[in-house]
């Protein structure tokens, strides 16, 4: 029973590992080109299970879905004279296996080959047309911030073609070659980037710092006729609120006056001896106030209350033996 189990695999091993080399899976986005001594022989495009000849045969796959291509920015000059970089990508394809693998071998093949193309087509058709198009694809009004910045504004390009149309046109230059000699189905061209070159970007800068300027004088404008609006209206507030309470004050201070002045004369008329001497001691006490020397002659005015001794008042007026009675509260 060993011996025949033995026997079996001795049979069933050899033939599981030449039906492994014989056979290979060709998965769904995939295509196989067959080679025999290097050179090919077949050419698979359609997925499924596949059988070779073992050891003599040998399988190398590649792409059938789209791949992708991005280029390096090339610099380049429109019709115009501008002097520009210009930034595609594509995708693309292998479409005729046979065209492919006999002129390109690999897919790194494939794409050295559209790095030439591409760049070539690219430069051949941008020397055709202005800078405008490659920029823009309507003649749409330009939207501004500001009125006084669309008045500064100078006169636009208007653009003929378009940036869609030229990379249409780009996509059609180059299909027919690349489909011709290496199987190459050019799918999808499209400009990524335009930039000017560093000798007009300054330029370039300057300008577009000196629109940013514009509307930054122009908000400051406006925000300095803001600021003197509001400001004058506050002062004219601020006015309005000192003049009525300067008016106020002054009625209440002549009101007040009124009172004092009414006061001040029916005391007079009360009693207008001792009045006359109030204002005699108002007198006296402006005069000697301080370190003041006076020379007086002994008619002077000044001394007729100090020589009146017979005056009620003198003599009703406290002295030093018979001091005055103060009264607290």
């Amino acid at each position: 029973m060993t011996s025949r189990i033995t026997a079996i695999l001795f049979v069933l091993i050899p033939i599981s590992i030449l039906l492994y080399l014989s056979t290979y899976i060709i998965q769904e986005g995939e295509q196989a080109v067959i080679t025999q001594f290097g050179k090919p022989v077949a050419f698979v495009t359609e997925p499924g299970l596949k059988f070779r000849i073992p050891l003599v045969q040998a399988v190398q796959k590649l792409e059938k879905r789209l791949l992708p291509w991005d280029g390096a920015p090339e610099n380049m000059q429109t019709r115009d004279k501008k002097r520009i970089f210009v930034d595609c990508w594509a995708r693309w394809r292998i479409s005729d296996l046979s065209k492919f693998y006999t002129s390109l071998r690999t897919e790194r093949g494939g794409q050295k080959i559209l790095d030439d193309n591409i760049d070539s087509g690219v430069r051949n058709i941008v020397a055709k047309h202005n800078l405008i198009d490659l920029v823009r694809s309507t003649n749409d009004k330009l939207q501004y911030e500001s009125e006084a910045l669309a008045d500064s504004a100078t006169s636009r390009d208007v653009v003929t073609t378009g940036r869609e149309k030229i990379e249409k046109e780009i996509s059609e230059s180059l299909k027919t070659d690349l489909m011709n000699q290496y199987g190459i189905e050019l799918v999808d061209v499209h400009i990524k980037r335009v930039n000017y070159d560093e000798k007009v970007r300054a330029s370039v800068y300057d300008k577009m710092r000196s629109e940013r300027g514009k509307v930054a004088s122009l908000f400051e404008s406006e925000a300095e006729e803001d600021r003197n609006r509001i400001k004058g209206l506050t002062q004219k507030e601020l006015d309005i609120i000192s003049g009525t309470m300067k008016q106020k004050a002054a009625e209440i201070r002549g009101n007040a006056d009124a009172e004092v002045i009414q006061m001040t004369a029916e005391a007079y008329g009360k009693n207008p001896e001792f009045f006359i001497f109030l204002q005699k001691l108002e007198v006296y006490k402006a005069a000697l106030k301080g370190d003041t020397n006076l020379i007086l002659s002994t008619d002077s005015d000044l001394l007729s209350l100090l020589k009146s001794i017979d005056d009620p008042m003198i003599k009703a007026a406290p002295t030093a033996e018979t001091p005055a009675e103060s009264t607290e509260e």
